[in-house]
């Protein structure tokens, strides 16, 4: 393919400032590229009757990057150079059921300021939908695709002509145009770090190829074929990406005060797509009851997400969706129904806003146990907090959840505190109260405020990555719609949920049962705190009484390699012991369990699934006034059979009553100095449903 590289114009945007327009540093890469390809993919629905549906397929596989470099001329040698021949992870998002990249192929052809899907996406920036309901209004969502590998991205779609079926692929790339490695090089003149390829139109510029053997031979790089038929729709293809650094990047919602998670989400980006679909698109996905358009049809690797394949938390989500809208009140067989339960459902009002009536929407709402959403052995489900990105802070107790949405059926946002649920009562630490808001969005605003549809205003409320509705002003007239929805929903689910029966007991009995699990449970510590930033840990002050207590920090995040966890670490051990177990534990049902009692028969009864690989120790710190000792090659592994000892400081492993798995290691020093140990866990689940712990346990609690 011919390259058109961008040159510099007034105005015009660099590659470096195009990857920084969306930063979104709350969600991951990941959930970014999710939110926004399943978006294009539904608002452009060729069916947008209840009923009719969109299929989504993200694929993740390897290429090999010497078939591709020959096709993009110009930077042929710098792939060659920087990927050699090993090969590389690529991600591609395929639709079927929409239209595809149509419109004008060059904007020499553009008429009436009519831009088509193709010259909005490939070519331009900032050309949002235009489409009422769409889920764009910025234009900008798009960036995504550059960040997600290199900033090479390929489009390819089929459309419908009219008389004929057409086929269209180009190529973009969007670099920091700064970096001295960049893939375009450096011609010494204003470079903008931006280039696109395809057949050559004019000169020094490209429209997409449309030679069907052409575009074959190269989705084939990707095992990818062609549209066929009367396939229409667009792929996205996204080269050179690392499943490591994306999944990496999602890893904050891993560490959580002190302890450390490998959900099930995490083990790969196969995984992580599959949640990460589930956790956006609840509402519209594989709802057959979604009655505002096309409902979504979504494939990982060629697996499809059914309703029964959605993890509790979303099918809850949906199931409360569908209750607020009549057309789906004859399709309730969902996971309420199951249970026999009833949601709350309250209207939200708002006077001398709309020209008819009042109606602003619905929040629907319900309570559930942990049961009810499969925390319990045998699902051993994590929180629907935690599946939601969020972190669980108080572990006798659980924050509302409340979500809210617009037609798109994208859920905007997640809310566990502030202005949406800071009236909403806390649910004891055994249940959870969700719900969700969702707007009556035809209704009409007054005339004084441009008689848009309430849809309007939310669609223009939303920054560029839609993540929040924010109150405006129209005309310099602010109507204060969002702010009182909020204060309604606020008002209204608290004044239900505190009148139901027994809750204040519910409360109660669920902070008695903590209790009583703290007293019959040895005493385990998770570190005191969460990690920090390195600046605030110099402006600390040091606490006297810290250092006579037993510790145990997890000082910066885990990592993850070939499917063990690595968990840095730092173990004080203070002036009141000299001999701990430091072992790993499996967290289930809000509490957790020893590998012992695991494999208690009357608990699990089965091996203990999450495994020590090893421990290494990096430093050691006396407590006394010398400088600390960093040995070069201190650990032991779970294949050592003796005692292992440097400095007088002793490793041994410590295995499950059964004697088949090492899940701790006995650490002894020579005296209650103040000893703290330097050093990195690896771990290892073979069970990715069990989530891991780290824990220290005291010598007088020792039973092995």
């Amino acid at each position: 393919m011919k390259i058109e590289r961008a040159q510099h114009a007034r105005m015009s945007e660099s590659g470096s400032s195009l990857l920084r327009l969306i930063q979104n540093h709350e969600l991951p890469v990941v959930d970014l590229l999710v939110r926004e390809s399943i978006q294009n993919s539904l608002d452009a629905s060729l069916d947008s009757s209840m009923g009719s549906f969109v299929e989504v397929h993200f694929n993740v596989g390897e290429f090999d990057p010497t078939k591709l470099g020959p096709h993009l001329e110009g930077i042929t040698e710098s792939l060659d150079r920087r990927f050699g021949s090993a090969s590389q992870q690529y991600v591609s998002i395929r639709d079927y059921g929409t239209v595809g990249l149509t419109g004008p192929m060059h904007s020499d052809e553009i008429r009436d300021n009519d831009f088509g899907n193709l010259q909005k996406l490939v070519y331009e920036i900032s050309k949002p939908q235009q489409k009422l309901g769409a889920g764009g209004s910025w234009g900008l969502g798009k960036t995504v695709y550059f960040r997600v590998g290199i900033g090479l991205v390929l489009y390819y779609s089929r459309i419908w002509t009219g008389s004929s079926y057409e086929s269209r692929l180009a190529a973009c790339l969007v670099e920091d145009e700064k970096l001295t490695d960049a893939l375009l090089g450096k011609s010494g003149h204003l470079d903008r770090g931006i280039a696109w390829w395809g057949q050559a139109y004019g000169k020094d510029s490209t429209i997409p190829l449309t030679d069907e053997e052409e575009i074959a031979e190269i989705l084939s790089i990707f095992s990818l074929t062609p549209y066929t038929g009367d396939q229409t729709g667009t792929t996205i293809i996204i080269p050179f990406v690392s499943e490591e650094a994306l999944l990496s990047d999602a890893s904050h919602n891993n560490d959580q005060a002190g302890s450390v998670i490998r959900y099930p989400w995490m083990v790969s980006l196969e995984e992580y797509l599959k949640l990460a679909i589930q956790r956006w698109y609840a509402p519209r996905l594989h709802n057959r009851s979604y009655s505002l358009g096309s409902y979504l049809c979504a494939f990982v690797n060629g697996d499809p997400i059914t309703k029964n394949d959605m993890m509790p938390v979303f099918q809850v989500i949906q199931a409360l969706y569908n209750r607020t809208d009549a057309a789906a009140q004859n399709n309730l067989d969902d996971i309420l129904s199951e249970y026999g339960l009833d949601c709350g459902m309250e209207p939200i009002s708002l006077h001398m806003v709309f020209k008819h009536g009042s109606k602003a929407g619905q929040v629907a709402f319900v309570v559930l146990s942990k049961r009810q959403l499969k925390m319990a052995p045998p699902h051993n489900n994590a929180s629907p907090i935690i599946h939601l990105g969020k972190a669980q802070s108080d572990p006798d107790s659980n924050p509302p959840i409340m979500a809210y949405t617009r037609k798109p059926g994208m859920i905007v946002s997640y809310e566990i505190v502030g202005p949406w649920v800071n009236r909403i009562p806390h649910t004891g630490p055994d249940e959870f109260l969700i719900g969700i808001f969702v707007p009556n969005k035809d209704n009409e605003l007054r005339d004084e405020y441009r008689g848009m549809s309430l849809e309007e205003y939310l669609r223009g409320s939303e920054q560029a990555d839609h993540m929040s509705w924010t109150d405006y002003a129209i005309d310099s007239r602010r109507p204060g719609i969002i702010g009182k929805i909020r204060d309604q929903v606020c008002r209204k689910v608290a004044n239900v949920y505190r009148d139901q029966p027994n809750r204040s007991e519910t409360k109660h009995l669920g902070g008695l049962g903590r209790a009583l699990a703290d007293i019959l449970l040895p005493p385990e510590g998770f570190g005191t705190r969460p990690s920090i930033e390195p600046s605030r840990k110099r402006e600390s002050k040091p606490n006297p009484r810290r250092k006579q207590r037993l510790t145990l920090d997890i000082v910066d995040r885990p990592s993850f390699n070939r499917g063990a966890v690595h968990v840095p670490f730092v173990l004080s051990f203070g002036r009141t012991t000299t001999e701990v177990i430091l072992a790993v534990v499996a967290q289930t049902e809000g509490s957790t369990l020893k590998p012992d009692d695991w494999e208690d028969p009357d608990e699990i009864g089965t091996d203990f699934p999450i495994r020590l690989l090893g421990l290494d120790i990096h430093k050691i710190v006396t407590g006394k006034r010398q400088r600390p000792f960093e040995p070069s090659d201190f650990g032991i592994t779970r294949d050592s059979s003796e005692l292992v000892q440097c400095k007088n400081v002793g490793l041994s492993l410590v295995s499950s009553r059964r004697g088949r798995v090492p899940f701790g290691v006995r650490i002894t020093v020579p005296e209650n100095t103040g000893y703290s140990l330097h050093g990195v866990m690896k771990m290892q689940s073979t069970d990715t449903l069990v989530h891991a712990g780290l824990a220290i346990i005291d010598r007088k609690d020792l039973s092995s």
